[in-house]
């Protein structure tokens, strides 16, 4: 077992005894102690699931599970003593897996922690990893495009650019969704960066990329794959 579970508290005592617990069963466990530093881990960590306090300095738990829900679809159990039933349906509205209420035992948190993980397991293997776009093909599996049958040689950042687009294909995404799943947190301000991968993407992906078939503007929001 080697998945990896980020714990976001703002309780020390409380992650120490999370991360020993966890550890103990194998997992790998990173620690924050606010929602802003919990985002920017799950942006560079990348983690298999999250633990997720609610009321916390910075941003509160709330906050931060939308802004992760503009990046990421990493399984999130909200861990906090808010026991009321419209707190729970909040935090199922905004994207949580599963809501477990302080206090509560180790092994029923361990328990939840596996069905959260399985379910993620199971979605992704139904999860088609060919993407075709006309004569693009991306294949997720093995990190390769191809146009034509040729290989498209892309950077880290433009082929993340693209499987993003390529995934909520028919979708309009925001320049802001794109900056947060692409880049990560802190670049609010950095539209130019999408507008210059977006461009070089175009040239390597479409036949003229002054007139793109695949990736199309959509002006003053943001752009969108066109499915095929």
């Amino acid at each position: 077992m080697s998945e990896k579970i980020l714990v976001i508290d703002d309780k020390r005592e409380m992650t120490w005894l999370l991360q020993r617990g966890l550890e103990d069963e194998g997992y790998r466990v990173e620690i924050a102690h606010d929602g802003k530093e919990g985002l920017r881990r799950a942006f560079d960590t990348r983690p298999d699931l999250i633990l997720l306090d609610v009321m916390m300095p910075e941003m509160d738990g709330w906050a931060m599970l939308r802004r992760l829900r503009e990046f990421s679809d990493v399984p999130v159990i909200m861990v906090t003593a808010m026991s009321e039933e419209d707190d729970k349906v909040q935090g199922f509205d905004f994207g949580a897996d599963d809501y477990l209420t302080k206090p509560f035992g180790m092994r029923e948190l361990k328990a939840r922690i596996r069905a959260a993980l399985r379910r993620a397991a199971l979605s992704a293997s139904e999860a088609s990893s060919l993407l075709r776009f006309g004569d693009l093909v991306i294949d997720a599996a093995a990190r390769t495009v191809t146009r034509k049958g040729a290989l498209v040689d892309l950077s880290p950042t433009e082929y993340k650019l693209l499987l993003y687009l390529a995934y909520n294909a028919g979708r309009v995404l925001s320049y802001e969704q794109i900056l947060d799943h692409v880049w990560g947190p802190g670049y609010d301000n950095s539209l130019n960066n999408v507008k210059l991968y977006v461009m070089y993407l175009r040239r390597k992906i479409e036949a003229d990329p002054k007139n793109p078939m695949h990736i199309q503007t959509q002006r003053g929001v943001g752009y969108c794959m066109v499915k095929s």
